[in-house]
């Protein structure tokens, strides 16, 4: 046999090889995989809301990003709290992923404060929802809806 023959044999395999991978590749890993490389806001269960530059994922939708910084709104204010130069999200704590327009990033009608700051409107933001919540249970008996 000739080594063309041999080359183009194993180009074949090779080929078939790939289509099979993709074929396999779940649709959510391919609309992942779109977005490698571009600064990413996501959205976890808990509520907190993670932008970095997404680096990579896997077949559960584990995600890693770049320089990530935990991005804190309460009110008119924010704060960008860096998380290190890694950080890795499980699939199952995202709730939503979008990309960042870096033009659009940050509304103008936000107020860029120190975390200390925005530590004290979370605590003040939480003590109002707890006595709202308390007034709440209080007024039931009116049966206001």
């Amino acid at each position: 046999m000739d080594g063309q023959g041999q080359g183009q044999g194993q180009g074949q395999g090779q080929d078939r090889l790939a289509n099979r991978h993709q074929a396999r590749t779940p649709l959510h890993a391919k609309a992942l995989i779109e977005e490698l490389d571009h600064k990413q806001l996501v959205v976890l269960r808990d509520g907190r809301k993670i932008v970095g530059l997404f680096r990579s994922c896997d077949q559960f939708a584990n995600l890693v990003f770049q320089n990530p910084y935990e991005r804190i709104i309460v009110g008119k204010q924010y704060c960008d709290l860096p998380l290190g130069s890694i950080y890795l999200v499980r699939g199952e704590n995202v709730v939503m992923m979008g990309r960042v327009d870096e033009g659009r990033e940050i509304p103008s009608t936000l107020q860029l404060v120190s975390p200390a700051e925005i530590r004290k409107a979370q605590q003040a933001e939480k003590e109002e929802q707890l006595i709202r919540g308390t007034m709440l249970k209080r007024l039931d008996f009116l049966d206001l809806e």
